[in-house]
């Protein structure tokens, strides 16, 4: 009896101090994410992105490319781009994480909005402990007419004995499996009812010229009105150590009656929920023909 009872209290203590440890990186996460905001106010966009990429870093010009390669050779441009994490998210073990939420951009400080959109980003843990953002994709709309909830954080001091070091880079073959999953199961299916196997009412829809559409029905309803195929060519991702949070980005194709026909580039945010994965955020952006 004393031995189960044992069993059992240590049990507790580990599910608790797991959720503890989860909390306190999803908090340094989100604190990077406003340090990001923060150092894009005071030293500017380009050298804001530089200091928070990871040298693997994937950003999109308008096809993917090596973020530190391609902003250290590019000029630094004035104007503000704002922005703050409504919604996130990291893995079990603390080493891979996600942010989203609205952005907009001004020529000055002291000048209105010319641009609204919202952002995407992975971020990755480093060997020294701290994030590094992996891959950042954003999609424009128009202005939004209601105010978002930013996420809230608490200063912490860092515990450099919790944190993960060294994160490997780890294939994600499994989660490369769904997108082309997706590109099987859409022309028996449909695009709608293809989706719903993979995703929840934690999923995010975004797509340019229009907010983002959350949930089971939003998404569905949209995706509804689509036809056609949609070829997901995925190019690379990650997948985090304790295998519960990964993302993939490539190139979709869609072939559709409507005016959605065309290349995009995409990135799906993946997240293990028992044993399915779900699509938490799928960002697409056409990009011009010539």
């Amino acid at each position: 009896m004393k031995k189960i009872l044992f069993t059992l209290i240590s049990l507790m203590f580990v599910h608790t101090s797991n959720a503890q440890m989860k909390n306190y990186n999803l908090n340094a996460l989100i604190a990077t994410e406003y340090s990001f905001v923060s150092a894009a106010a005071e030293i500017g966009t380009r050298d804001a992105f530089l200091k928070f990429v990871a040298d693997d870093g994937i950003i999109f010009r308008p096809n993917a490319v090596n973020g530190k390669t391609f902003l250290s050779n590019a000029p630094k441009r004035p104007g503000l781009l704002s922005w703050y994490p409504t919604y996130a998210g990291i893995s079990r073990d603390g080493d891979l994480g996600f942010t989203t939420g609205p952005a907009d951009f001004k020529k000055d400080k002291d000048s209105s909005s010319i641009w609204f959109g919202n952002f995407s980003t992975v971020w990755q843990r480093q060997a020294n402990g701290e994030f590094k953002f992996v891959i950042d994709m954003g999609n424009s709309n128009s202005k939004p007419t209601e105010q978002y909830v930013p996420l809230k954080f608490e200063m912490m001091e860092s515990n450099s004995s919790s944190l993960r070091k060294g994160v490997k880079r780890i294939k994600s073959d499994e989660l490369s499996n769904n997108d082309k999953a997706l590109t099987m199961i859409i022309p028996k299916m449909g695009v709608a009812s293809t989706y719903k196997k993979f995703i929840s009412e934690e999923s995010r829809l975004l797509r340019d010229e229009f907010y983002p559409l959350v949930g089971t029905s939003a998404i569905a309803d949209y995706l509804s009105k689509k036809n056609g195929t949609y070829v997901f060519n995925p190019i690379g991702g990650k997948i985090s150590s304790s295998k519960d949070l990964g993302f993939t980005y490539g190139e979709l194709i869609i072939s559709d009656a409507e005016s959605d026909n065309g290349k995009y580039n995409y990135m799906h945010i993946w997240k293990k929920e028992g044993k399915r994965w779900i699509i938490i955020i799928d960002v697409a952006n056409k990009l011009e023909t010539k």
